[in-house]
């Protein structure tokens, strides 16, 4: 698994170059709840995004990792390929579309 701490990248999925970003880092909600990771990815040169929010990562003792969060870029990949499963059309113009995947990216 290649991880990165790195804000923004590239990756390839079918042959096509799709750039990430985070968006937030995790973040606790009212009621004990917490927000995951969330990144935004686009088609190189395109401007449709897509909005993928990841579960908030929980250490084996059941409490939330509170580190900053490194990026696996092959759930980057997965969860480009599972947004367009799901109907995200990056070539096509509109809102952002947001998904939630699970920590995988699928």
């Amino acid at each position: 698994m290649e991880h990165t701490r790195e804000t923004s990248g590239t990756v390839e999925v079918d042959g096509e170059t799709y750039e990430w970003e985070i968006r937030r880092q995790p973040r606790p909600l009212a009621g004990g709840k917490w927000d995951g990771m969330g990144l935004s990815l686009r088609l190189k040169d395109f401007k449709r995004e897509a909005i993928v929010l990841f579960p908030m990562p929980m250490r084996p003792n059941g409490r939330p990792d509170m580190e900053k969060q490194r990026v696996n870029v092959e759930s980057v990949r997965n969860a480009v390929a599972a947004a367009i499963e799901a109907g995200w059309n990056p070539t096509s113009r509109g809102k952002s579309m947001v998904f939630d995947v699970d920590a995988d990216g699928r």
